[in-house]
């Protein structure tokens, strides 16, 4: 996530609605995206991403510039509200969405295939892992970054980081065999 101009976020949290405007625009994407990667529904990231810019532009006078960058305190809303998701829907599973294109695989090249068994894989990880592999190989956070917004020490990240990469070439290994046999 690119950083925004502190000039603009300054505005914004003196109340200029254009301002704010443009930080959303320049946001939004990487919101969505880490917001969908940790709910794994399309809607619902919809709505997470919503709330995280309510959320920011009613927080806009308490972020304090000089202590965290701004695109990491906005992605710690969005984990926030998509933790008060999972709470407010008594911790439901929430189905894949049904409404995500599955291509066939004798229409998509193999380089599109190759992406839909990579993205079904980091699903399969468990939210702890994911959320870090996705800040720092997705979004392109650094680990000390990453630990800011998750809110766990740099160990703890370089930790998860090393069993997502594991697991996914298992995942990923697995199914090269499988379609070799």
């Amino acid at each position: 996530m690119r950083e925004p101009e502190p000039e603009t976020v300054g505005l914004a949290q003196a109340g200029d609605l254009r301002a704010f405007e443009s930080l959303v625009r320049d946001c939004q994407a990487d919101v969505w995206r880490f917001a969908y990667h940790l709910t794994r529904s399309r809607a619902t990231a919809d709505d997470v991403t919503q709330e995280t810019f309510l959320r920011a532009f009613r927080s806009l006078p308490t972020y304090r510039g000089g202590e965290s960058k701004f695109s990491s305190w906005l992605l710690r809303i969005a984990r926030n509200c998509a933790t008060d998701l999972f709470r407010r829907t008594r911790r439901e599973d929430l189905r894949e969405d049904p409404t995500a294109a599955r291509p066939a695989p004798t229409s998509e090249s193999r380089g599109a295939e190759d992406r839909i068994r990579i993205e079904q894989a980091l699903r399969s990880l468990p939210a702890e892992l994911r959320e870090p592999f996705v800040m720092i190989e997705v979004l392109g956070y650094d680990y000390r970054e990453a630990s800011a917004v998750l809110q766990v020490k740099l160990g703890t990240v370089k930790s998860r980081m090393h069993r997502a990469r594991a697991l996914l070439v298992a995942a990923l290994g697995s199914e090269e065999a499988a379609d070799e046999v």
